[in-house]
Formats: structure tokens, C-alpha cells, sequence
């Protein structure tokens, strides 16, 4: 038995066997069973090929050549069949698709007659082949036509659809490609063109894919398909000049050295390339990514860099923004969202639930790609992931929340017994002085104690409360940019003469044109604070100093003293409101100091051992 007779013989039982397993996985739907009369008319042909090429008799090789034609004849109308139905558009299609089935079997009528095939002889190399007459070339036509019209409504579809569905038309249209190319060989011979034809190997990779494409409903991927072909086509072209140059040396020079023989020398080079096939693979496809899919290298590093970050995001509202706008920007996505119920995950092409220690927080939804692609199963591993992440930030988001509001619960605890104390002496002198008015109304000594007392100890509450309503409410600022260098110079004019007076060294180096983006007066009023609680601080006298310096993105300001300092149990409470070590201090003035420095976007730190050091950091740039 030839080659070519064996090749038919395999490729005649493959069509049949896909025909069958078509068959079998969809006997109701009209794609399934137009396929599996395809795979039937393409075993019959092959079939028949390998009995004509097997007989030795010419009468009966042109016998079976007209019964493989005759099954050809049917090919194209099956096709046809097969891309109407897979298109749903059978109804609309039911004439044309009528016209075909008429003119197979027109051929099939002619085929036993020397107005489709005169007789047999040797061409193209081969034994015997068909010498065509005119019906054959119409039949030739007949078939490109009907090909090209199956083509060509596919690519109509193939724009039109989205996702799964626009990835199955995609393997259809290639398998089309393999099995027309392949089929167009077989004309070779009437041209006199010595090349061989490989229609009975094409039919069946045409077939292979096309049952394939039908039957899953998760296909894989064409593109990942293509990106592991290359990938493993280049490591099967560098591991064989690799092979073959090991080989070579081994042979040359260590097989003179070491006297091993040729079949440990090849051992040895398989062990080799064993060990560096997995580093080596793993390089090649992130080259190949990097230089012939640079968007999908650029989307997963994009969607990796998301998940690592995640987690470090506190913020529900800003974490699903950042979620959102990524994938959005990433893979071209038309719409994506965070939903918390379950029920609310329909009409997206894809859905992930985000769950975290087994609790269901929501899902990750995604509507179809811009072009229409589907997700890959690369994407959707990614995405996975990212979900995950997602859920554990999400979770971590809400207990963040729970801490918030326990530490302002405890905020407002301290507050309320901080107001409590403030309040209390105020309202202790007013009421001994309200409870002994009516005895001393002819007094006017009392009374004009009474008019002095009274005003000053509601103005001191009011004092606090006026303190108390800055602190727990952010202040509207106008802002502005704010020359730094001009309020730290005021200060030390200020300051200048009431230092001189404690017997304080007053030192500054501040740059000129300090620039930074606030409020003038509300940065006065912080610098202000410090400098005082500096010159409060060393009664007998030191050293005070004011630094200023440019650095990234900000400027740092250093209000330095050479007090007693602060015992560390009390800097961790330092801008806790009322706290005070002071006596008859209010402790407010370092708590709106630091809410003043949180709101222009700062930050700000205090240092003591011998002496006192605060830190304000200040940004350079517009607030959002």
C-alpha cells in the first residue's frame, strides 16, 4: 500500500469517526447534523480515493474515481447547510440552499458520463488521475462560489458578534481557509502543476476544528493558540540546532578527550536540554509576549500591578474606582462593575465572585470587550486573581471602617469629658455668683463684680466651643499659593522681642520664596502655635530655632527648642484635644494644629529628648 493510499485511507476513517462524535453531541440541532453529512461526503471521497488508488485494473480506478467525485459533489451543499444553520440564518437561505442541493445532484446525474470525467491517466505524478471534461470545471466553479459565499458570510458575522461566540466563527473561518486551500490542490493535475494534493489532508484538520468549535462551549482561545504555537515552534527550532551543535562537539572534541561513545553523549545533551527547556520556555514567552503581543503584556502587567496593590488600599470608594478604571483602560472593557448581590450579576459576559473567608462580598462584573474579542482564559485567570484581591481589600476596607469608628467613638468620649472639665469652672463661678444675686442686688460692688465675671467666663465657653466646632469640622479654605518664607519671617519679628526678654537665642535659615499651596492665615495661626508652645517651654531661657528646606514634591519646616521636652507617654497624646500639661492650658491649640496641616494635605511629627522638635511637611502642589 502507497503512502497516498494509506493517508486516504486514515484521513476517509477520521472524517467518519467526527462525523459521528458531530452527530452524537447534537442529533437536534441542524449545525451538528449538516456537519456530520459533511464528514460523511468527505470519508465517502476519501474512501473511495484509496479503493482507486488500490485497484489495479484502469476500469476500475475510473469506477472509483466517479463515485469520490460523486461524493464531492455533495461537499459544498453540506457546507452550506452548515454555515446557514451555524448563522441561524437557515430560513433566509432555504432557496439558495435549495439551488445547491438541485445542482449536486444535476452532477451526480452526470457524473457516470464522459461529460464529467472522460477517463483516467497518468498526471501529476500520480498513477491515474481524472481527466477532467467540461462538466468537472463547472462543478470546479460551483464549488468556489459556494466556498466564498460561506466565507464571506462568516466574516459578516464574525464583526457583528462578540466574545465565545465571535471566537467559534473565528475557528471556522480558519478551518474554512485550511480545508479550501487544501481542496484547491487537488486541481493541480488538470493544470499539468506537479504538486502534490493534499485535500485529503486538509478535509480533515477543516473537520477537526469545526466539530471542535461546535461542540465545546468554552473554546480556547485562537490567539493563545497562535501565541503557544510560536512560542513552541521557536523552542523546537533552537532545541534542534542545539541538539545537533551538542551532538557535534560531544563528537568532535570530548568524545577524542573522554572516549565516551556517541549514544552517552546524546544521554548527556537530552539531560541538558531537559534541565534548561522549562527557565528557557518560560523567557521565550515572555519575549514572544513582550514583542508580538505587546497589549496583552502590557494589560497583565497592568491587571498584576492592580492586585498588588489592593490590598493596601483602605478606601472602599477609591479601591472600586482604581478596579474599575484599570480593567476598563487595560482590556478595553465597555463596562465594568462591583455589585453586592448576587442577583445583580446578569447581562455581563463575564462574572466573578468575590468571597473572602468563605463570605460572599459581591462580584467583579465585566460587559463584552470594544472589539468584540472574547476573554481569554489568560485574562480570565488574571481577573481571578484580581477578584481575590479585591475581596480581601474589601474586606480589609470594612474593618477599617469599624476601627475608624471605634476611635471616633473614643474621640468623642475624650471630648465630651474634655468639654465636661473646660465647662465646669466657668459654670461653677456662675452659678455661686447667679445663686447669691438676689441677697446683694443693692450691692453695687457685687454687681459690678458680677458684670465683670459673668461676660468673661461665658466668653471663655464659648471660646472652647467656637475651638471644639473648628476641630471636628474641616474648615473651607480659600487657597491659594502661600509664600512659607514670609510667615516664618513675621513669626520671628513677632517673636523677636518677647525671646530677647527670656533670654532665648532666636536662630533661622529659612530660603528665600518658600512657595507652597494653602491658606495664609490658617498656616499663620499653625507655625504660630508651635513657636509659642516653644517660647512657653523655656522660661529660663535657650535655645529656639526655625529650619526650612525644599525636598520632594514639599517643603519641611523644623520648629526646634531647648526646653525640658516631653515624656514619650505623653508625645503619643500630644495632639489629642484637651490634653495639656500646662497648667491652665486648653489643650486645643496642637489639636487644630495638626486637623490645620491634615487639611492642606500635610503631615506633621514631633520629636523630643533634650528638647523639643516639631516636623511640618507641606505639599508644593495644587490640592486636588
Amino acid at each position: 500500500m502507497s503512502f497516498h493510499a494509506g493517508s486516504l485511507i486514515f484521513s476517509g476513517m477520521a472524517s467518519l469517526a467526527l462525523g459521528v462524535v458531530s452527530f452524537w453531541q447534537g442529533r437536534s440541532k441542524l449545525p451538528n447534523i449538516s456537519l456530520a453529512l459533511t464528514s460523511l461526503a468527505v470519508a465517502c471521497w476519501c474512501l473511495a480515493q484509496a479503493a482507486g488508488d488500490l485497484v489495479p485494473a484502469k476500469a476500475e480506478v475510473l469506477f472509483w474515481t466517479r463515485v469520490n467525485i460523486g461524493a464531492a459533489f455533495f461537499i459544498p451543499t453540506f457546507y452550506l447547510a452548515f454555515i446557514l444553520s451555524l448563522l441561524d440564518r437557515l430560513d433566509r437561505g432555504r432557496v439558495l440552499l435549495g439551488l445547491a442541493a438541485l445542482t449536486s445532484f444535476i452532477f451526480l446525474i452526470l457524473d457516470f458520463t464522459p461529460f464529467m470525467v472522460a477517463d483516467v491517466a497518468p498526471l501529476g505524478g500520480h498513477r491515474y488521475w481524472a481527466v477532467y471534461s467540461p462538466g468537472y470545471l463547472l462543478f470546479a466553479l460551483f464549488l468556489a462560489v459556494v466556498f466564498v459565499y460561506g466565507v464571506y458570510k462568516l466574516v459578516q458575522a464574525y464583526r457583528s458578534s462578540t466574545g465565545q461566540r465571535r471566537n467559534q466563527i473565528l475557528y471556522v473561518i480558519l478551518a474554512s481557509g485550511i480545508g479550501i486551500l487544501g481542496g484547491a490542490t487537488n486541481f493541480a493535475p488538470i493544470f499539468n502543476f506537479n504538486f502534490p494534493a493534499l485535500a485529503h489532508l486538509a478535509m480533515p484538520v477543516y473537520l477537526v476544528l469545526t466539530v471542535y468549535a461546535i461542540i465545546r462551549h468554552q473554546l480556547l482561545d485562537i490567539r493563545v493558540v497562535f501565541k503557544r504555537g510560536l512560542v513552541y515552534s521557536i523552542l523546537t527550532a533552537l532545541f534542534t540546532g542545539l541538539y545537533l551543535l551538542l551532538i557535534f562537539v560531544f563528537k568532535e572534541f570530548f568524545q577524542v578527550v573522554t572516549g565516551w561513545n556517541s549514544a552517552l553523549a546524546a544521554a548527556v545533551v537530552v539531560l541538558v536540554l531537559a534541565l534548561v527547556f522549562e527557565p528557557l520556555r518560560a523567557r521565550l514567552q515572555e519575549a514572544a509576549d513582550r514583542i508580538f503581543f505587546r497589549q496583552k503584556y502590557d494589560y497583565q502587567k497592568a491587571l498584576q500591578d492592580l492586585s498588588s496593590a489592593a490590598v493596601s488600599i483602605f478606601d472602599e470608594a477609591e479601591l472600586k474606582s482604581r478596579v474599575i478604571q484599570t480593567i476598563k483602560s487595560a482590556l478595553q472593557v465597555s463596562s465594568v462593575s462591583l455589585l453586592g448581590e448576587e442577583s445583580d450579576a446578569v447581562g455581563f459576559e463575564l462574572s466573578l465572585p468575590l468571597s473572602c473567608r468563605g463570605r460572599y462580598l459581591g462580584s467583579l462584573n465585566l460587559g463584552p470587550k470594544l472589539s468584540g474579542e472574547m476573554y481569554s482564559e489568560e485574562e480570565i485567570g488574571l481577573l481571578s486573581a484580581l477578584a481575590n484581591q479585591v475581596a480581601v481589600a474589601l474586606e480589609n476596607a470594612g474593618l477599617y471602617r469599624q476601627v475608624l469608628q471605634s476611635e471616633k467613638l473614643t474621640t468623642i468620649g475624650t471630648l465630651a469629658a474634655g468639654l465636661a472639665h473646660e465647662i465646669k469652672n466657668p459654670l461653677a463661678s456662675i452659678k455661686g455668683l447667679t445663686q447669691i444675686l438676689p441677697e446683694n442686688l443693692n450691692d453695687p460692688e457685687f454687681i459690678n463684680k458680677y458684670k465683670e465675671i459673668v461676660p468673661r467666663q461665658l466668653d471663655r465657653i464659648n471660646s472652647i466651643l467656637e475651638t471644639l466646632l473648628r476641630l471636628g469640622r474641616p474648615q473651607k479654605y480659600a487657597v491659594g499659593e502661600v509664600d512659607l518664607t514670609k510667615i516664618l519671617t513675621d513669626l520671628v519679628k513677632l517673636f523677636e522681642n518677647q525671646c530677647r526678654k527670656q533670654n532665648i537665642q532666636l536662630t533661622i535659615e529659612v530660603p528665600e520664596d518658600l512657595k507652597v499651596e494653602g491658606n495664609a492665615e490658617a498656616l499663620m495661626q499653625v507655625f504660630m502655635n508651635l513657636v509659642m508652645n516653644a517660647v512657653e517651654a523655656m522660661t529660663k531661657g535657650g535655645k529656639l530655632g526655625m529650619w526650612a528646606r525644599r525636598c520632594e514634591e514639599g517643603i519641611e519646616v523644623r520648629i526646634t527648642d531647648s526646653g525640658a521636652g516631653i515624656s514619650p507617654e505623653n508625645v503619643k497624646r500630644i495632639f489629642d484635644p484637651f490634653f495639656t500639661t500646662k497648667e491652665g492650658g486648653a489643650g486645643m491649640g496642637l489639636a487644630v494644629t495638626y486637623r490645620v496641616v491634615k487639611e492642606h494635605q500635610g503631615e506633621i511629627e514631633v520629636e523630643s529628648n533634650k528638647g523639643t522638635t516639631f516636623k511640618v511637611w507641606l505639599s508644593t502642589r495644587p490640592r486636588a
